[in-house]
């Protein structure tokens, strides 16, 4: 454990779980049934995230596709008017394709859309481990075509498209646009990835550095486990869609913020990402947020940088827009 590295109010937040775990208050999220991990995950989320600002319109829509049911919850901030068509950011959450829904980043998406001159959608792809890879990857692409289409009207731009996703959602966000250019699916215009995702089984220093972190080895192989089937999760990680940096086809993609936290054992693998973007040739940005922990985006109720990190992913994101 390096806990003289991390920022005070993150360290605030690890030494509250490690009390709570040692009397036996709270259990670590691997030794639960994935049932039991996202209430828990939920919960979690709920005590650390501010109140949810008040924006003009939020409204849940389910779409079919891939013969499943995939929920989308539609945000327009409160600056915006009805009529006004607006460039649209398509939001996947994270925890780790077993966790996570359209509440845990609920606060994150209407702070995002209060912020933004686009609208916001987020994503309920299905998890595993009753719905295994590749089902996030299939309703994650098709989503962004859904979007395209725009069926249902919304008052969007739907040749404005950019994606945001935070850990596994930074993944799916980057599998999207991987996509895109290779089966010439819509275009996107941008990508900002947060502590994403991007080397399934891999071995990284920060791994084990920062372990216990939020994120452990252990909690990291409970959800491979349960994302990826037993049948062929060896011979898979090596899949595009499962670790994007693993792709021949990084070229011509769209610009790229990566956002990483000093103390995060995803540290290592953003980077990597992040440089391998450039080394294709494209633009891609790296920002870290020193001292910080995995999550940290879902934890603005107790961590400053929370504001900070969004209000940047909002202001980056614009920027792209306007361009």
């Amino acid at each position: 454990m390096v806990d003289k590295e991390l920022n005070k109010q993150a360290l605030s937040i690890i030494m509250d779980i490690r009390k709570a775990e040692k009397s036996g208050d709270r259990i670590p999220l691997y030794k639960m049934t994935h049932i039991e991990a996202r209430n828990a995950y939920l919960a979690m989320r709920e005590s650390l995230s501010p109140p949810p600002p008040k924006v003009y319109q939020v409204k849940n829509f389910v779409i079919n596709k891939n013969n499943a049911e995939i929920p989308l919850r539609y945000y327009r901030g409160a600056q915006h008017k009805k009529g006004h068509i607006l460039p649209i950011t398509v939001f996947f959450h994270g925890g780790g394709w077993v966790i996570g829904d359209l509440d845990t980043h609920d606060v994150v998406c209407r702070q995002l859309a209060k912020l933004g001159n686009f609208d916001v959608i987020s994503i309920e792809y299905r998890m595993g481990p009753e719905n295994p890879f590749p089902a996030a990857v299939d309703d994650a692409i098709a989503s962004i075509e859904w979007v395209k289409s725009n069926k249902l009207g919304l008052p969007i731009n739907n040749s404005r498209i950019t994606v945001c996703g935070d850990s596994a959602g930074g993944n799916l966000a980057a599998v999207c646009c991987i996509n895109s250019k290779i089966n010439f699916g819509p275009s996107i215009i941008y990508q900002a990835l947060i502590y994403p995702a991007t080397h399934m089984g891999s071995n990284y220093p920060s791994k084990s550095k920062y372990d216990g972190y939020i994120l452990s080895k252990k909690l990291m192989q409970w959800f491979q486990e349960k994302y990826i089937p037993k049948s062929n999760n060896n011979s898979i990680y090596n899949d595009w869609r499962v670790s994007p940096i693993c792709s021949d086809q990084l070229s011509n993609l769209p610009p790229s913020l990566v956002i990483v936290a000093g103390c995060d054992p995803l540290k290592d693998e953003g980077l990597a990402y992040a440089k391998k973007l450039k080394k294709f040739g494209n633009d891609s940005e790296i920002i870290s947020f020193e001292g910080q922990i995995h999550g940290f985006l879902t934890m603005g109720a107790r961590i400053n940088d929370t504001e900070k990190l969004i209000n940047i992913v909002a202001k980056k994101i614009n920027t792209a827009l306007e361009s």
